[in-house]
């Protein structure tokens, strides 16, 4: 009399197919006035990450999340369901689709946070861009799948000369190809728009996390069914030590992460040396016959004058007043009298692809500051002259700070989490990892 599967080997994945259902669901609602091809400059505003106003207000935490469910066009969207898919279906039916689904959240904010640290290393006016994407999080799983599955054999392709060339190679190593590249694109491209450090903050947490998450009854059984048959399955009943991964493939893995070591202590040293001011705004203003309320961010950093952020969900007088703001240098304590007799010609982004250019002529200003030598309040009286298709109108401004923080201590806090969550993973990679595999690299 046979023994019968466990109902979880033949079972779906329940929580891989909601989250990739999401996913879609979030990019046809944010991109259907674009046909589908792109998620519009408003909605990543509204539900991407964006670490200055994080570390100004903690509680926008939540956008850590919708980020993750929020892709920027239709190819962006594509491969990342295409890699959750392929990678995904073997590590949620062993860890469970629970247990999967805590390892991919806690993936995607562990790389929001890599992302936060080494942004700041690299420029500090970055933390103004609104990143989005389940990448980080997919990364996770990615992690995870190398250190269950790196005897695996994937199919890769790559085009020469227009001709495509296909191999295999084991999954330790594609994965660990594909690790390489996100820390050295980290570090060489600087002016990229990718988060390559999210994407490698959050393959980091997949392999920390993993012995957390794992569900061992789970996993010694899909060990034991992976065990060498022979002689009608004698085998099964003997003790099998799992081979891990390689010490070829772990001496790789133990180069990247050192590389990534050295760059938050870096950024701890840079930190604690050169810390950023950022402060939040609101904007109140009145044009004519409309009224409306807006927020905005400030970066100051070391030997880079006041950087102003402000959401592209504002409203059109709301960008054009901290434009202006901005063109006269009152963001910060000028180091003589602000000039009102000039015009000011200001381009304001609307989409992507168009802008609306206005000429501003400064009517009064009056303005305070904080010991800091950051805007305090303002209050601002201004025509503006659009050049096409719209009327002038005078638009009056009142700026109110309701926020200020010295990044000190946040991005030293999240620099050292970064340290132990790789320190982690490099020991489960070194020390840990025959605990875990369950197809082995032979």
């Amino acid at each position: 009399m046979g023994t019968e599967e466990p109902a979880w080997i033949m079972g779906g994945t329940p929580a891989l197919k909601a989250v990739i259902a999401l996913n879609v669901i979030v990019y046809i609602v944010t991109s259907y006035s674009t046909m589908f091809t792109q998620t519009t400059v408003e909605w990543i505003s509204r539900l991407g990450f964006v670490p200055a106003q994080f570390l100004v207000e903690p509680r926008s935490f939540y956008r850590v999340f919708t980020a993750m469910f929020t892709h920027a066009d239709i190819f962006h969207i594509f491969f990342n369901m295409y890699f959750l898919y392929l990678f995904g279906r073997a590590v949620e039916r062993t860890l469970g689709s629970a247990r999967f689904l805590a390892l991919y959240l806690a993936s995607g904010v562990a790389a929001a946070m890599f992302h936060t640290v080494f942004t700041y290393l690299q420029s500090p006016t970055a933390l103004a861009i609104p990143s989005v994407g389940a990448s980080g999080a997919i990364s996770g799983v990615l992690g995870a799948y190398m250190l269950l599955y790196p005897g695996t054999r994937l199919a890769a392709c790559f085009f020469l000369l227009f001709v495509p060339v296909c191999f295999e190679m084991l999954a330790a190593y594609y994965l660990l190809f594909w690790f390489a590249v996100q820390v050295l694109e980290g570090y060489f491209a600087l002016n990229s728009q990718v988060a390559f450090f999210a994407h490698a903050g959050g393959f980091i947490t997949g392999i920390a996390l993993l012995p957390l998450v794992v569900d061992r009854v789970r996993l010694r059984y899909l060990q034991y069914l992976r065990a060498p048959v022979l002689f009608g399955g004698i085998l099964r009943f003997i003790p099998w030590r799992h081979r891990g991964l390689s010490a070829t493939a772990k001496s790789l893995f133990a180069a990247l992460s050192l590389t990534l070591l050295a760059g938050a202590a870096f950024s701890y040293v840079i930190v604690s040396t050169k810390p950023a001011l950022l402060a939040g705004y609101t904007a109140e203003w009145t044009a004519g016959n409309a009224a409306g309320a807006d927020r905005f961010y400030v970066i100051k950093a070391p030997g880079i004058r006041a950087f102003p952020v402000v959401e592209a969900a504002a409203s059109l007088p709301g960008r054009i007043l901290v434009a202006t703001l901005d063109a006269l240098g009152v963001l910060e304590e000028p180091a003589g009298r602000v000039q009102l007799s000039k015009p000011i010609r200001i381009v304001v982004p609307l989409t992507f692809y168009r802008s609306l250019e206005v000429t501003v002529v400064p009517l009064s200003i009056e303005v305070s500051y904080t010991p800091a030598g950051l805007l305090e309040e303002a209050k601002v009286v201004e025509l503006v002259r659009p050049t096409f298709f719209f009327r002038s109108f005078q638009l009056e401004g009142h700026v109110v700070l309701f926020g200020e923080t010295d990044t000190r201590e946040a991005l030293q806090l999240l620099a050292l989490a970064n340290i132990a969550l790789t320190l982690a993973a490099l020991y489960v990679v070194l020390y840990r990892d025959e605990e875990y595999v369950i197809a082995p690299e032979f």
